[in-house]
């Protein structure tokens, strides 16, 4: 089966205990966090080869993001750079409190990239490449490296996936057309959350902006479609699930239809078992999927029996 590369940041997530908040900040929990490596370990767990490339610097805290990657199976392709780990606290809430993020990122080895570190056997042997909009607004250096595997990618036959991942902590919104326009209009699949859409002029202007793509919304509790070249719509309703793991759920998504698209099932079975993925990653804590193919499947033909999923 071959692999994916997903290229992004990773960083060192602290986060508070249950209802706190950082005015009170005691105890934290460090987790390692990363769109692009959820999207990796998730791939890994339905059973498809990944592999991540990312920066990280020198030291302690580099080895342990080393080891947290090799925990989770993924291929480590990532360079030591100088700067920082980059971190984040997380105040994870139910509504309708709202959860928050502080990013202390500034500064971090992933920043100091820059095409000049493309190696052409990072994509050697896979069959597709994922990145997301954050890797666009990080900085000049890590988006043009971005932007040439892209370019690679599609050079070389790959499939390329990018997930637009907006952060409104990252990048104003007035600037996201110029930020993600160049990545969206060569990906042969886009992810977008309806939330995001709107940045983009609405999925019109995105379907204008590439012709040819599949691409994908996300709905919240409404679910998901799918819209294909011909102009076809594909909808999905979301699987109920219970359990804390709020957080990653998309990136279980993204990897849940990319695995089922490259395995060559039909676009109404990839939104359904990206659907699964993403319902199987609530039941759980953490950022990343713990689940197999088959439970997926299973999860999708208990879903179609009536039995709820818990």
């Amino acid at each position: 089966m071959s692999g994916v590369l997903t290229y992004g940041e990773t960083l060192l997530k602290l986060l508070l205990p249950p209802a706190q908040r950082l005015e009170s900040l005691g105890a934290l929990q460090a987790e390692c966090a990363g769109s692009e490596l959820n999207v990796a370990a998730a791939l890994v767990t339905l059973g498809r080869p990944a592999a991540w490339v990312s920066a990280l610097p020198a030291g302690p805290l580099g080895a342990w993001v080393r080891g947290q990657v090799r925990a989770l199976h993924v291929t480590d392709l990532s360079v030591v750079r100088e700067g920082r780990l980059g971190t984040f606290y997380l105040e994870d809430h139910h509504s309708p409190r709202a959860s928050r993020v502080i990013y202390d990122r500034a500064g971090s080895a992933f920043t100091h990239l820059t095409a000049a570190d493309f190696d052409p056997d990072w994509l050697a042997g896979r069959a597709a490449l994922h990145v997301s909009g954050i890797s666009l607004v990080l900085g000049e250096g890590p988006r043009n490296l971005a932007l040439t595997l892209i370019q690679q990618a599609r050079a070389a036959g790959l499939l390329v996936s990018v997930d637009l991942n907006h952060r409104r902590l990252l990048l104003p919104e007035a600037e996201a057309p110029a930020a993600y326009g160049p990545a969206l209009e060569q990906a042969d699949l886009i992810f977008v959350a309806q939330r995001d859409t709107a940045l983009l002029g609405g999925l019109d202007s995105l379907r204008a902006l590439n012709p040819a793509a599949l691409l994908v919304q996300t709905l919240g509790a409404a679910g998901s479609l799918l819209l294909l070249p011909t102009g076809q719509t594909v909808t999905q309703a979301a699987l109920p699930a219970q359990g804390p793991g709020r957080v990653g759920r998309g990136d279980a998504f993204a990897a849940g239809f990319l695995h089922a698209h490259l395995n060559g099932e039909s676009p109404a079975r990839s939104l359904a078992f990206a659907s699964a993925c993403a319902a199987l990653k609530t039941t759980l804590p953490g950022d990343q999927l713990q689940a197999t193919e088959a439970q997926a499947w299973a999860v999708l033909n208990a879903a179609s029996a009536g039995e709820p999923l818990r």
